[in-house]
């Protein structure tokens, strides 16, 4: 018992020094910037010295999008636009296949009456560059301008495939594979902010409406006729199905499709002929159109050594208020100067 009693009370001593133990956390005194020239020509290299070492150093160009003073600032109306890149591999040409490019406003729910029933906009014909022949290279779209939605406090954009069943022994219904989805609130002054700019955070889902025949446990290859992704809330992390693949198992969706981790992303309803109708929906996660939080370059980190100058190119005339923002931290404990210069681009 004594024995006990002695750790409990050493472990409790160490707790009490640890706890007591005073950060110090660094003043920066000595941290100055100056530029090299008093003004210069867009598109050139402005040059900027730096005296003093703290750990971190962020810059801030005074352009639209990267202004310090509004740091704080979640949005900025800009121009959204939609890219990405379409291939389609299979299916006879003359058909009435379709890939539709659909937004909706203010999604209120995930489940599959909702989103049948929502106000989908149909906006396909906004891109003029959709494949029209069979091939694996891919097209890539128009820059989608989608600001008539601004207004929305959120959007979900859509890929809907629609397959029919012909009735002709050789008739095959389309495969698609989607590509390089980015959409961007494009703000003046050239500066671009991504609001889905990956597959992992444009959270990809889908949901399959017709024609999800019985699924082969024994083997996912021969699965199809639905997105190769998750339904909303599951992806390749969480799923519950596991189904062997070949010869490996593979996390599926409810269809006994593989879950896809990367580009691209395919509508595949397999190789038969003569198939039943297919409707399938391709969502990506809700997106404040109007999102813009500020953007500062990283200058120095806690691991680099002192840095002395910083370069950066001005792209446009103006007038900008720059910040280069200091800061020495540990723990919880911050301590930050913020430099300020105005530069002239003529």
């Amino acid at each position: 018992m004594k024995n006990i009693l002695l750790i409990i009370c050493t472990v409790c001593c160490l707790f009490a020094a640890i706890s007591c133990h005073k950060v110090t956390v660094l003043d920066i005194d000595d941290f100055s910037v100056s530029t090299e020239v008093a003004s210069i020509q867009a598109g050139d290299t402005l040059g900027f010295n730096l005296t003093g070492n703290p750990d971190i150093i962020l810059f801030y160009s005074g352009e639209a999008g990267r202004n310090y003073d509004s740091a704080k600032q979640l949005t900025m109306l800009g121009t959204p636009k939609i890219v990405f890149q379409s291939a389609m591999q299979q299916g006879s040409l003359p058909n009435q296949d379709s890939l539709k490019l659909m937004v909706v406003k203010n999604l209120p729910a995930y489940d599959s009456a909702t989103i049948v029933n929502a106000n989908w906009v149909d906006i396909t014909n906004r891109n003029k560059f959709w494949p029209t022949t069979l091939s694996t290279t891919y097209t890539t779209s128009d820059s989608i301008d989608i600001s008539d939605f601004l207004d929305a406090d959120s959007i979900n954009i859509a890929f809907k495939f629609t397959g029919k069943k012909y009735g002709s022994p050789r008739a095959q219904q389309r495969k698609w594979q989607i590509q390089g989805f980015t959409l961007t609130n494009c703000l003046s002054g050239g500066v671009n902010i991504p609001l889905f700019s990956t597959f992992f955070n444009t959270g990809w889902f889908q949901l399959n409406v017709k024609n999800n025949p019985l699924i082969d446990t024994l083997d996912a290859t021969k699965n199809a006729q639905a997105w190769n992704v998750g339904e909303y809330g599951i992806n390749a992390t969480n799923a519950p199905l596991i189904l062997q693949n070949g010869s490996r198992k593979s996390t599926c969706n409810k269809n006994g499709i593989a879950i896809q981790t990367a580009y691209p992303i395919s509508f595949n309803p397999g190789s038969g002929t003569n198939v039943d109708d297919n409707e399938d929906w391709l969502i990506t996660s809700a997106a404040n159109l109007k999102y813009a939080r500020q953007i500062s370059i990283p200058v120095k980190s806690t691991v680099m050594s002192r840095v002395t100058r910083f370069r950066y190119v001005f792209k446009f005339p103006g007038v900008y208020q720059v910040a280069f923002v200091a800061q020495n931290q540990k723990l919880n404990i911050k301590k930050e100067v913020v430099k300020r210069l105005t530069v002239t681009v003529n």
